[in-house]
């Protein structure tokens, strides 16, 4: 399977997605259509395919009208003013209404993403699938709430997430991963995702085993880190620990990076990930308590 090329955000895409869309309304059957996609999510990196997504009331009507060639399932692609376009034709409009979730999720969630661009990069079909299955779920949950809290200042949306700084007391290194992400590129520590009604430590122990192959006890909460989302003020709250209780053998890595030992002194900012260098400063300086990042912020600030 060939890796997709992903490049920064075109703002001509949305222009070009406009223009054709404009052409698509002569379709026998046409109903509405919307510009999908990565192409459409700004803030990550895009295969630079311009996704539209049409309710027709007969796709083989439509597909003959359009003069396009077949590439998967109810997908045809199209070159129209040297951009090459893939028209998605369904009937369905749940279907339909599922890509603009999809779409408008990540757009409103920039920490996923982030982590949409990691998952197409590692070019594995099933993760992929996985991803896409678990934001279609978060999207219908999302929208179904979206307007309650955005009528509450003092309710937000979170995503709970978590980190660990796993340290060897005897040679001072700690564990890192090396992050493959073309956004989000350096090195990092083991973390991931609370699941709904998990415990915190619960999930980091759950998170480090799956990253690392290593089994963490006596966990030490030494701080948050958060991101605001969005506008609406949607945040990931990012509890860290810090450890020198492990067992096991430390796997190589994953499709994510690779993972190894590194002394703690060797960590600088300049081969760490973005953001890396203030949280590990939340990790080991006890006057430090908490990393964050607001809405129009362009980095983590420390209090």
């Amino acid at each position: 399977m060939t890796k997709p090329q992903l490049t920064n955000y075109d703002p001509q895409w949305q222009a070009l997605a406009t223009d054709f869309q404009a052409t698509l309304t002569t379709l026998p059957g046409f109903k509405v259509s919307s510009h999908v996609g990565s192409t459409a999510m700004p803030q990550g990196l895009a295969q630079p395919m311009i996704d539209i997504a049409v309710l027709v009331a007969d796709v083989e009507t439509a597909a003959n009208a359009l003069n396009a060639t077949l590439v998967s399932a109810t997908t045809y692609q199209l070159t129209w003013h040297e951009q090459p376009f893939h028209v998605i034709l369904t009937t369905d409009d749940a279907a339909y209404q599922t890509m603009i979730n999809f779409r408008d999720y990540l757009n409103a969630h920039r920490t996923d993403n982030r982590k949409y661009t990691v998952v197409r990069q590692s070019n594995q079909a099933a993760a992929k699938a996985d991803f896409i299955s678990g934001i279609n779920d978060k999207a219908t949950e999302w929208l179904t709430t979206k307007d309650q809290h955005e009528h509450h200042d003092r309710t937000v949306r979170a995503e709970l997430v978590n980190m660990c700084l796993i340290r060897n007391p005897e040679t001072n290194e700690v564990v890192v991963e090396n992050k493959i992400d073309a956004k989000w590129t350096g090195l990092t520590f083991p973390g991931g995702h609370v699941d709904p009604g998990e415990s915190q430590v619960h999930a980091m122990k759950r998170e480090v085993l799956e990253e690392t192959g290593l089994t963490v006890n006596h966990l030490q909460l030494v701080g948050t880190v958060t991101w605001v989302e969005n506008a609406a003020g949607d945040v990931s709250l990012g509890t860290l620990y810090t450890t020198t209780d492990y067992s096991g053998d430390l796997l190589p890595g994953s499709y994510e990076g690779a993972i190894s030992w590194l002394p703690l002194s060797s960590l600088t900012p300049d081969k760490l990930a973005p953001g890396i260098a203030e949280i590990l400063q939340v990790f080991t300086q006890p006057t430090i308590n908490e990393a964050f990042w607001g809405n129009a912020d362009n980095q983590l600030q420390l209090y």
